[in-house]
Protein backbone atom coordinates (compact mmCIF):
# COMPACT_ATOMS: atom_id res chain seq x y z
CA UNK A 1 0.00 0.00 0.00
CA UNK A 2 1.49 3.80 -0.80
CA UNK A 3 1.54 6.30 1.27
CA UNK A 4 -1.87 8.04 -0.36
CA UNK A 5 -4.04 4.90 0.07
CA UNK A 6 -2.50 5.37 4.04
CA UNK A 7 -4.23 8.64 4.74
CA UNK A 8 -7.75 8.04 4.99
CA UNK A 9 -6.72 6.33 8.69
CA UNK A 10 -4.48 8.99 9.44
CA UNK A 11 -7.27 11.33 9.01
CA UNK A 12 -9.47 9.00 11.14
CA UNK A 13 -6.76 8.79 14.02
CA UNK A 14 -6.33 12.27 13.97
CA UNK A 15 -9.57 13.85 13.59
CA UNK A 16 -9.91 16.25 16.39
CA UNK A 17 -6.10 17.35 16.38
CA UNK A 18 -3.35 18.55 13.77
CA UNK A 19 0.69 20.04 13.25
CA UNK A 20 3.70 20.75 11.03
CA UNK A 21 6.79 18.97 9.81
CA UNK A 22 10.76 17.52 9.70
CA UNK A 23 13.81 16.24 10.81
CA UNK A 24 15.47 12.45 10.64
CA UNK A 25 15.60 11.33 14.60
CA UNK A 26 13.15 11.68 16.70
CA UNK A 27 13.45 14.59 19.20
CA UNK A 28 10.87 14.56 21.97
CA UNK A 29 10.24 17.27 25.48
CA UNK A 30 9.09 16.33 28.46
CA UNK A 31 5.49 17.02 29.43
CA UNK A 32 7.20 19.21 32.41
CA UNK A 33 8.67 21.69 29.47
CA UNK A 34 8.36 25.37 29.80
CA UNK A 35 5.14 26.73 29.02
CA UNK A 36 3.49 26.79 26.13
CA UNK A 37 4.81 23.91 24.49
CA UNK A 38 4.22 20.93 26.42
CA UNK A 39 5.39 18.72 23.87
CA UNK A 40 7.05 18.58 20.27
CA UNK A 41 8.47 16.17 17.68
CA UNK A 42 10.12 16.24 14.49
CA UNK A 43 10.80 13.03 13.17
CA UNK A 44 11.58 13.48 9.30
CA UNK A 45 8.30 14.42 7.64
CA UNK A 46 6.60 14.32 10.49
CA UNK A 47 5.77 17.17 13.05
CA UNK A 48 3.66 16.96 16.05
CA UNK A 49 3.21 19.49 18.38
CA UNK A 50 0.87 20.34 22.02
CA UNK A 51 1.00 24.02 23.27
CA UNK A 52 -0.83 25.09 26.85
CA UNK A 53 -1.24 28.72 27.32
CA UNK A 54 1.09 29.67 30.45
CA UNK A 55 -2.52 31.10 32.25
CA UNK A 56 -3.54 27.49 32.26
CA UNK A 57 -1.20 26.30 35.13
CA UNK A 58 -3.72 28.30 37.85
CA UNK A 59 -5.98 25.48 36.77
CA UNK A 60 -3.48 22.45 37.44
CA UNK A 61 -6.40 19.63 36.96
CA UNK A 62 -7.44 21.02 34.10
CA UNK A 63 -4.03 21.59 32.27
CA UNK A 64 -3.38 17.54 33.03
CA UNK A 65 -6.71 16.48 31.57
CA UNK A 66 -5.64 18.81 28.16
CA UNK A 67 -2.38 17.50 28.07
CA UNK A 68 -2.93 13.68 28.97
CA UNK A 69 -5.97 13.95 26.01
CA UNK A 70 -4.31 15.88 23.44
CA UNK A 71 -1.27 13.02 23.90
CA UNK A 72 -3.51 10.50 23.18
CA UNK A 73 -4.73 12.36 20.02
CA UNK A 74 -0.99 12.75 19.17
CA UNK A 75 0.37 9.10 19.63
CA UNK A 76 -2.18 7.86 17.56
CA UNK A 77 -1.67 10.05 14.80
CA UNK A 78 2.29 9.42 15.28
CA UNK A 79 1.97 5.81 15.40
CA UNK A 80 -0.66 5.72 12.10
CA UNK A 81 2.18 7.91 10.15
CA UNK A 82 5.04 5.53 10.96
CA UNK A 83 2.64 2.59 9.78
CA UNK A 84 2.54 4.42 6.80
CA UNK A 85 5.90 5.35 6.24
CA UNK A 86 6.95 1.91 6.73
CA UNK A 87 4.82 0.56 4.41
CA UNK A 88 6.23 3.23 1.99
CA UNK A 89 9.26 1.54 2.37
CA UNK A 90 11.12 4.91 3.88
CA UNK A 91 10.44 8.18 3.88
CA UNK A 92 6.75 9.97 2.66
CA UNK A 93 7.11 11.97 -0.05
CA UNK A 94 4.91 14.62 1.68
CA UNK A 95 4.78 16.20 5.35
CA UNK A 96 2.62 14.91 8.14
CA UNK A 97 1.88 17.39 10.73
CA UNK A 98 -0.17 17.53 13.43
CA UNK A 99 -0.67 20.27 16.21
CA UNK A 100 -3.06 21.61 19.31
CA UNK A 101 -3.02 24.67 21.23
CA UNK A 102 -5.49 25.32 23.79
CA UNK A 103 -6.07 28.97 24.72
CA UNK A 104 -5.92 30.97 27.94
CA UNK A 105 -9.10 30.44 29.96
CA UNK A 106 -12.19 31.96 30.35
CA UNK A 107 -13.73 31.94 34.22
CA UNK A 108 -16.32 32.82 36.18
CA UNK A 109 -17.10 32.05 39.81
CA UNK A 110 -17.18 28.23 39.52
CA UNK A 111 -17.10 28.00 35.70
CA UNK A 112 -13.35 27.89 33.90
CA UNK A 113 -13.15 26.78 29.97
CA UNK A 114 -10.73 27.30 26.81
CA UNK A 115 -10.29 26.75 22.95
CA UNK A 116 -8.43 24.58 21.40
CA UNK A 117 -7.49 24.92 17.63
CA UNK A 118 -6.01 22.59 15.83
CA UNK A 119 -4.34 22.50 12.41
CA UNK A 120 -3.24 19.02 10.12
CA UNK A 121 -1.89 18.24 7.15
CA UNK A 122 -1.88 14.80 5.65
CA UNK A 123 -1.42 14.96 2.24
CA UNK A 124 -3.78 16.81 -0.50
CA UNK A 125 -4.25 20.65 -1.64
CA UNK A 126 -4.28 22.03 1.59
CA UNK A 127 -4.36 21.00 5.60
CA UNK A 128 -7.58 21.17 8.09
CA UNK A 129 -8.36 23.61 10.82
CA UNK A 130 -10.89 22.96 13.89
CA UNK A 131 -11.45 23.23 17.36
CA UNK A 132 -11.98 21.61 20.38
CA UNK A 133 -13.31 23.50 23.64
CA UNK A 134 -14.07 22.58 27.06
CA UNK A 135 -15.55 23.47 29.77
CA UNK A 136 -14.63 22.52 33.33
CA UNK A 137 -16.31 23.10 36.94
CA UNK A 138 -13.59 25.06 39.23
CA UNK A 139 -14.80 23.43 42.51
CA UNK A 140 -15.25 19.46 41.66
CA UNK A 141 -12.77 19.69 39.06
CA UNK A 142 -14.67 18.16 36.52
CA UNK A 143 -15.42 18.55 33.12
CA UNK A 144 -19.07 20.20 32.37
CA UNK A 145 -20.62 18.62 29.71
CA UNK A 146 -22.38 21.03 27.25
CA UNK A 147 -26.08 19.60 27.70
CA UNK A 148 -25.12 19.88 31.43
CA UNK A 149 -25.07 23.54 31.27
CA UNK A 150 -28.93 23.57 29.99
CA UNK A 151 -32.46 22.52 31.55
CA UNK A 152 -33.83 19.02 30.21
CA UNK A 153 -37.14 19.50 29.87
CA UNK A 154 -37.24 22.61 27.82
CA UNK A 155 -36.68 22.59 24.07
CA UNK A 156 -33.22 23.32 22.90
CA UNK A 157 -34.13 24.74 19.51
CA UNK A 158 -34.32 28.18 20.49
CA UNK A 159 -30.38 27.76 21.24
CA UNK A 160 -30.13 26.41 17.66
CA UNK A 161 -31.76 29.24 16.30
CA UNK A 162 -29.72 31.75 18.23
CA UNK A 163 -26.54 29.85 16.98
CA UNK A 164 -28.24 30.39 13.58
CA UNK A 165 -28.57 34.28 13.86
CA UNK A 166 -25.06 34.30 15.10
CA UNK A 167 -23.70 32.47 12.45
CA UNK A 168 -25.78 34.78 10.07
CA UNK A 169 -23.99 37.35 11.37
CA UNK A 170 -20.70 36.60 11.43
CA UNK A 171 -21.21 35.69 7.77
CA UNK A 172 -22.57 38.69 7.15
CA UNK A 173 -19.96 41.03 8.69
CA UNK A 174 -17.91 39.34 5.91
CA UNK A 175 -19.92 40.77 2.64
CA UNK A 176 -20.02 39.13 -0.50
CA UNK A 177 -21.32 35.30 -0.84
CA UNK A 178 -20.97 34.02 2.61
CA UNK A 179 -24.35 36.12 3.54
CA UNK A 180 -27.86 33.68 4.21
CA UNK A 181 -30.53 34.79 3.01
CA UNK A 182 -32.79 33.82 4.60
CA UNK A 183 -30.85 32.00 7.94
CA UNK A 184 -31.89 27.99 7.09
CA UNK A 185 -33.28 26.72 10.91
CA UNK A 186 -32.18 23.17 11.47
CA UNK A 187 -35.64 22.07 12.05
CA UNK A 188 -36.68 23.73 8.90
CA UNK A 189 -36.42 22.17 5.56
CA UNK A 190 -33.06 23.77 4.19
CA UNK A 191 -33.10 24.84 0.19
CA UNK A 192 -30.67 22.55 -1.61
CA UNK A 193 -28.21 25.33 -2.09
CA UNK A 194 -27.46 26.08 1.02
CA UNK A 195 -25.90 24.90 4.20
CA UNK A 196 -27.78 23.89 7.08
CA UNK A 197 -27.49 25.28 10.62
CA UNK A 198 -25.42 23.00 12.98
CA UNK A 199 -26.83 21.64 16.34
CA UNK A 200 -26.06 24.30 19.51
CA UNK A 201 -24.86 21.20 21.85
CA UNK A 202 -23.09 19.17 18.86
CA UNK A 203 -20.80 22.25 18.22
CA UNK A 204 -17.80 22.99 19.98
CA UNK A 205 -18.22 26.34 22.65
CA UNK A 206 -16.68 28.18 25.64
CA UNK A 207 -17.41 30.79 27.82
CA UNK A 208 -17.54 34.22 26.34
CA UNK A 209 -15.88 37.35 28.92
CA UNK A 210 -18.38 39.13 30.49
CA UNK A 211 -19.41 43.41 31.24
CA UNK A 212 -20.33 41.31 34.42
CA UNK A 213 -18.10 40.49 37.10
CA UNK A 214 -17.94 36.46 38.06
CA UNK A 215 -20.14 36.03 35.21
CA UNK A 216 -19.98 34.81 31.61
CA UNK A 217 -21.86 36.84 28.51
CA UNK A 218 -22.59 34.36 26.54
CA UNK A 219 -21.31 31.67 24.58
CA UNK A 220 -18.72 31.35 21.94
CA UNK A 221 -19.17 29.22 19.16
CA UNK A 222 -16.57 27.73 17.03
CA UNK A 223 -17.27 26.49 13.40
CA UNK A 224 -14.31 24.71 11.71
CA UNK A 225 -14.64 24.91 7.73
CA UNK A 226 -16.90 23.13 5.97
CA UNK A 227 -19.98 23.13 8.21
CA UNK A 228 -21.78 26.40 7.36
CA UNK A 229 -19.77 26.84 3.85
CA UNK A 230 -17.18 25.72 1.50
CA UNK A 231 -13.38 25.35 3.09
CA UNK A 232 -12.52 28.68 1.11
CA UNK A 233 -14.71 30.69 3.79
CA UNK A 234 -12.49 29.44 6.63
CA UNK A 235 -13.68 29.28 10.04
CA UNK A 236 -15.84 31.15 11.93
CA UNK A 237 -16.53 32.52 15.61
CA UNK A 238 -20.37 33.16 16.26
CA UNK A 239 -20.64 34.89 20.25
CA UNK A 240 -24.66 34.21 21.14
CA UNK A 241 -25.04 36.59 24.35
CA UNK A 242 -26.35 35.28 27.24
CA UNK A 243 -29.72 36.43 27.09
CA UNK A 244 -30.57 34.60 24.16
CA UNK A 245 -30.40 31.30 26.28
CA UNK A 246 -30.78 32.51 29.53
CA UNK A 247 -34.29 30.70 30.51
CA UNK A 248 -32.68 27.19 28.97
CA UNK A 249 -30.01 27.49 31.51
CA UNK A 250 -29.83 24.67 34.09
CA UNK A 251 -30.79 26.09 37.44
CA UNK A 252 -27.27 24.69 38.98
CA UNK A 253 -25.45 26.71 36.19
CA UNK A 254 -27.84 29.87 35.71
CA UNK A 255 -25.87 32.00 37.74
CA UNK A 256 -22.97 31.47 35.82
CA UNK A 257 -24.54 33.55 33.17
CA UNK A 258 -25.50 37.25 32.69
CA UNK A 259 -24.84 40.62 31.21
CA UNK A 260 -23.51 40.69 27.82
CA UNK A 261 -20.06 39.83 26.24
CA UNK A 262 -17.53 42.21 27.01
CA UNK A 263 -17.03 45.22 24.53
CA UNK A 264 -13.66 44.42 24.38
CA UNK A 265 -13.44 40.65 23.68
CA UNK A 266 -16.25 41.34 20.66
CA UNK A 267 -13.93 44.03 19.69
CA UNK A 268 -10.81 41.64 19.29
CA UNK A 269 -13.13 38.85 17.40
CA UNK A 270 -13.95 41.63 14.92
CA UNK A 271 -10.09 41.54 13.94
CA UNK A 272 -9.43 38.23 15.19
CA UNK A 273 -12.18 36.22 13.74
CA UNK A 274 -10.77 32.70 13.47
CA UNK A 275 -9.41 33.13 17.59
Amino acid sequence: MNARSAVPRILMAAAWLLATACASSPQTSAPADPQPIAYKLEDGRMTTELTLDPALRAYPELRARLFNDGMVEIREFEAAVREARTEEGGELQYNMDLSLAWQAPVETARLVSSDGLFWSYTGGAHGNPGFHSIVWDRQDEREIKPAELFRADVDQKKLDHALCDAINAAKAARGGDQAWDPSPYRDEPAQPDLWACPAALETPFSLAPGDTAGKAGGLVFLIGPYIVGPYAEGVYTAVVPAAAFSALLSPEWADQFGGAPAPEFLDRLRTEPAR
